[in-house]
């Protein structure tokens, strides 16, 4: 089954449908500012497995900044990482035409 960096990435070989980049980033957005739950945003993209996990966890990282300021920023960060990661022809999180997950789980600061 894909993750979310699956999804995002998209690919031929995905087994699910690729989310929508700029519609993931916006709900991430509306998700800090209260208006949509991690429910919500799980249902609207039928986040399921590892999918939902790595959604909560960036959940848990927007909710472990404090200010709007640092939340904004972590939401830049991660719309960052995963525009690189929509765009195969990107050398920082591609390696050999595969998304380095290493790199992206480092850099959107997993642990």
């Amino acid at each position: 089954m894909a993750d979310l960096i699956d999804r995002i990435a998209g690919g031929p070989l995905l087994d699910r449908p690729t989310i929508n980049l700029h519609r993931f980033i916006a709900l991430e957005r509306l998700y800090a500012l209260g208006e949509w739950s991690r429910g919500d945003i799980a249902a609207e993209f039928d986040l399921q497995g590892d999918e939902a996990t790595q959604a909560s966890t960036l959940a848990d990282k927007i909710d472990a900044e404090v200010g709007a300021t640092n939340k904004t920023l972590y939401i830049l960060r991660v719309e960052s990482i995963f525009m690189c990661i929509e765009d195969s022809s990107d050398t920082l999180y591609h390696s050999g035409g595969v998304v380095n997950k290493t790199k992206v789980y480092e850099d959107l600061l997993f642990s």
